[in-house]
């Protein structure tokens, strides 16, 4: 008899227990979701940090040559990500996202033309010029908001037969950065 009663109140208990480890799994199942989508929200903001900027050179003179030549901004001011390399002159989108692109270049052409390209991967996106009338030095600047995915590059090339000028005023500056995600 006593056994009995034993299992009929273990019957009558298991169901409640049941209910109440059913109500745990699943707040544990939504603390664990919480948890997830914190943490991707951290990664997503380390993500969505990038943007540099640098100038060209401290030496004066830059020239292309009889090849075009592809610029490498070496002093760099700020490179949140390391997205660009100051090595190479290449950006490099670590997320695919929307990002704006700005960009001055300086030169004493003295009655030429001043010449200069910006590249998405090997697409041209923007050829601009100016020509000095004036002998004094000329610039020439441009912005771009750009789709990228992850590893397009974007950078400034000088056609041949140009030259740019730039020295510890920074001149010549290329700045990018993330807008958004996409």
């Amino acid at each position: 008899m006593k056994m009995r009663a034993a299992i009929l109140l273990l019957l009558l208990l298991v169901p409640m227990c049941g209910a109440q480890a059913c109500e745990h799994v699943n707040i544990y199942t939504e603390l664990k979701e919480l948890k997830a989508m914190v943490t991707k929200l951290k990664t997503n903001a380390d993500i969505m940090k990038v943007a540099f900027s640098a100038g060209l050179t401290e030496s004066g003179v830059v020239v292309s040559g009889g090849n075009e030549l592809n610029l490498v901004f070496s002093k760099v001011t700020t490179n949140v990500g390391e997205a660009y390399d100051s090595a190479t002159g290449f950006f490099t989108a670590p997320v695919k996202g929307v990002y704006f692109f700005r960009f001055n270049v300086m030169d004493h052409p003295k009655y030429r033309y001043m010449h200069i390209m910006m590249f998405k991967n090997n697409d041209r996106l923007m050829y601009l010029d100016e020509y000095d009338t004036d002998g004094h030095s000329t610039h020439l600047s441009g912005g771009i908001t750009l789709e990228l995915a992850v590893e397009d590059k974007v950078n400034l090339r000088l056609p041949a037969g140009n030259q740019l000028f730039d020295d510890s005023r920074n001149h010549c500056i290329f700045t990018g950065f993330l807008v958004f995600l996409l």
